[in-house]
């Protein structure tokens, strides 16, 4: 009787191992961002109205969406650049673009990054924005040659650069097969033919396995590798 007391109490203790269930868990390990979703995300960013132009990236091959990629900055500096030396050495500002309200969010965008590089003072932003707000009220520049000017003239640059954004993504896209045939595939079969090379038979291996006598490994080249 207490035999049979202490085995159904032991039965109970003892779990049962074919109700057990392994736990699902609901999150799913992610996967590595594709082409396409670099696209969809440049896309999400751009006006619809561009997107006839950058859609078809997103089943291009791998040199193209590189090509785009860096032709569309490179649209972008060059004429930031270029815009911002031609009014620094002009002493000209175009009066249109210099009295819109990008350019005062320019002087804020460049004036945060000069400053944090130490190329212009809190003072030379504080007066580059009351410069703008008085050419937005009165029309007139009171600007002098310090960090205020230059930071007035990349602010008007990137304006510009900015209001050109249609006419650089036409360009990247009309350029994108000749740049990559032409700058990006040679760059990438230069890489692989750097990394594919410096692999030298291993000869103990090749000796083990009975690939000299096959043949497989020239004798007079294994023992020359072995000296070396």
């Amino acid at each position: 009787m207490i035999q049979r007391i202490l085995l159904r109490a032991a039965q109970r203790r003892i779990p049962n191992i074919h109700t057990f269930r392994p736990r699902r868990f609901a999150t799913q390990p992610t996967p590595p961002p594709t082409s396409a979703s670099r696209i969809d995300r440049f896309n999400r960013r751009l006006p619809k109205f561009l997107h006839k132009y950058t859609s078809a990236l997103a089943t291009a091959p791998l040199s193209h969406i590189t090509s785009f990629l860096i032709l569309h900055e490179l649209t972008a500096i060059v004429p930031l650049l270029g815009l911002a030396a031609t009014f620094h050495y002009t002493h000209w500002l175009p009066s249109w673009f210099a009295e819109g309200a990008w350019v005062l969010a320019g002087v804020e965008r460049f004036g945060a990054y000069f400053k944090r590089k130490g190329w212009v003072r809190s003072e030379d932003v504080a007066e580059a924005e009351v410069e703008v707000e008085m050419r937005r009220r009165d029309r007139v520049w009171n600007l002098g040659e310090g960090g205020a000017r230059v930071l007035v003239e990349f602010a008007t640059a990137y304006t510009i650069t900015k209001a050109l954004l249609p006419v650089r993504i036409m360009f990247s896209v009309w350029g994108t097969p000749g740049f990559a045939r032409w700058a990006v595939l040679p760059v990438i079969r230069r890489f692989k033919t750097m990394f594919g090379r410096g692999k030298k038979p291993d000869v103990k291996k090749a000796a083990g396995t009975g690939a000299l006598e096959g043949g497989a490994v020239p004798l007079k080249a294994a023992e020359k590798a072995t000296k070396s």
